[in-house]
């Protein structure tokens, strides 16, 4: 091999890396999201630091991510919210079973 394409080549890759390196952990739950059945109840959800603020209408909750999930941690136990790659949307747990949620756009 030629010495400019070696070069070339380390180079690309080295790209490849820091670009796969700069997303951040977490930054798939960042925006505002809809319950998909009741248009009115809505969150954002923004980087606090490390950690993540859920804020919906006047309240402010913390969220860490662990696992995947943005895990919020509450007097009443824990509650996890999972993003779903594939459907694009957050799971989470109701009174009447799971809530789902889809980013606005």
């Amino acid at each position: 091999m030629k010495p400019s394409m070696i070069r070339f080549i380390s180079v690309f890759m080295l790209g490849i890396v820091l670009l796969a390196g700069c997303t951040s952990r977490g930054s798939e739950f960042l925006g505002t999201w809809t319950n998909t059945r009741n248009p009115n109840d809505s969150f954002e959800i923004v980087r606090n630091g490390d950690q993540y603020l859920i804020v919906s209408k006047g309240s402010k909750v913390g969220a860490t991510y662990e696992k995947g999930m943005l895990e919020v941690k509450g007097f009443l136990g824990t509650t996890d919210l999972t993003y779903d790659q594939k459907a694009g949307t957050i799971s989470t747990p109701g009174f009447l079973g799971q809530m789902e949620y889809r980013r606005e756009k």
